[in-house]
């Protein structure tokens, strides 16, 4: 029993650290217990097509690398990679790419447990520990990468076909390596010239490259999942410097002809960016009458603001941008709760704004709690004025 207990801690220790990855919008406990099921029954036409096809390659280095790539690693990834695609890519609760990684790792654990019992009951304890530590997480590690590119195939149009073969044939090449190492340590024609440590070490290298990058892999879904179902934990701002003005310049060129592309003229859009977003400008703003924040979700800035006081609890926020991509998200509201809360620490009672009368925003800016105060038409110069509308918020709560 004990020995049974050890070969099947490793996997499903596996499965529930998976599971706990996929923290925004979990699979069903069923389709996991399912996809588990029917990555255990793979095993069956796995061994019977090694057992038919071992014998083909002989004992060289040659023969031993086609037995770990070609018959070994690529028979147990295509009945993984069997039931990933015809099960579990075409459940309806597959509905984020984090989730090619979740199937394919309990499909791959499911296989691995089973096959981790059968050596264990034959080889013993030594097996189990060396296999708990090595094997079981080695294949959680090359289904980490095969679910990685399912989960963009299923989700990125015109490039499924490509994608999900891409993952089987690099979970293949990381498989493959792994065993080809710890092939050759019986290999005669190989033991005398490299020792078994040696041999060992480049199973344990191989190993250790696929488990960072299928922590890599994890990583990257998992934050697309959370800006997904939980957007704004992401978000985060920070106070910005003068060594700040060429990024906030370049999120401005990015923001600007969005924004204002259906309200000014290209020639106005120009004119403002140059007149007010000029090095110096922004230098003189931020060093003696602003104060600017860079907007980041994760580690990608993705905004800014920049607000001051203009009277006794009066503060104005003279501008506030967020790219294209992180509108509609929330994003603006959690930079005004910000904001507003560092003015409330200023003793600030009211922020107040300047709007383009044309301008989409005036909606947000009415939802979240400014109104209307006034009105305003500012010459600019070379015949350009700024229409707008002036809008405040009680700070008070």
């Amino acid at each position: 029993m004990v020995l049974i207990a050890l070969a099947i801690a490793p996997g499903l220790a596996i499965c529930l650290y998976i599971f706990h990855r996929d923290a925004y919008n979990r699979e069903p406990k069923r389709n996991l217990l399912l996809a588990f099921i029917l990555g255990a029954v793979m095993i069956i036409p796995a061994a019977l097509t090694e057992q038919l096809l071992m014998p083909a390659f002989s004992n060289s280095v040659t023969g031993v690398a086609a037995t770990a790539f070609l018959v070994v690693a690529l028979t147990e990834e295509l009945v993984k990679f069997i039931v990933l695609r015809f099960y579990a890519l075409r459940r309806k609760s597959f509905d984020e790419p984090l989730d090619g990684i979740v199937y394919s790792v309990v499909i791959s654990m499911g296989f691995a447990t089973l096959e981790n019992i059968f050596y264990v009951q034959q080889y013993g304890m030594a097996t189990a520990w060396l296999r708990m530590f090595l094997a079981v997480p080695a294949h959680a590690s090359f289904a980490v990468v095969m679910g990685y590119y399912a989960g963009r195939a299923k989700f990125e149009p015109g490039a499924n076909t490509g994608l999900l073969l891409r993952g089987l044939l690099i979970a293949t090449f990381f498989h493959g390596l792994y065993d080809f190492f710890l092939f050759l340590q019986g290999n005669p024609n190989v033991k005398d010239y490299v020792s078994d440590i040696l041999l060992f070490a480049g199973a344990v290298g191989s190993f250790i490259v696929g488990v960072r990058l299928s922590l890599r892999h994890i990583r990257i879904h998992r934050k697309l999942s959370r800006q997904t179902h939980r957007p704004l934990e992401s978000l985060s701002v920070r106070r910005a410097y003068p060594n700040d003005i060429p990024l906030i310049r370049d999120l401005t060129m990015r923001i600007w002809p969005v924004t204002y592309g259906g309200i000014l003229t290209p020639a106005q859009i120009d004119y403002m960016l140059d007149m007010m977003y000029d090095e110096a400008v922004l230098r003189r703003q931020m060093e003696k009458e602003q104060e600017f924040v860079i907007v980041y979700d994760g580690l990608e800035a993705v905004g800014f603001a920049a607000f001051g006081q203009v009277s006794p609890g009066v503060f104005k926020l003279h501008k506030i941008y967020v790219l294209p991509s992180q509108q509609g998200k929330g994003t603006g509201k959690f930079v005004i709760t910000q904001l507003a809360d560092a003015m409330r620490r200023k003793n600030g009672r009211i922020m107040r704004l300047n709007v383009n009368r044309e301008n989409k925003a005036i909606g947000f800016y009415q939802k979240i709690g400014f109104v209307i105060t006034g009105e305003e038409d500012n010459d600019i110069g070379s015949g350009y004025f700024m229409n707008d509308y002036v809008m405040e918020l009680p700070l008070t709560l």
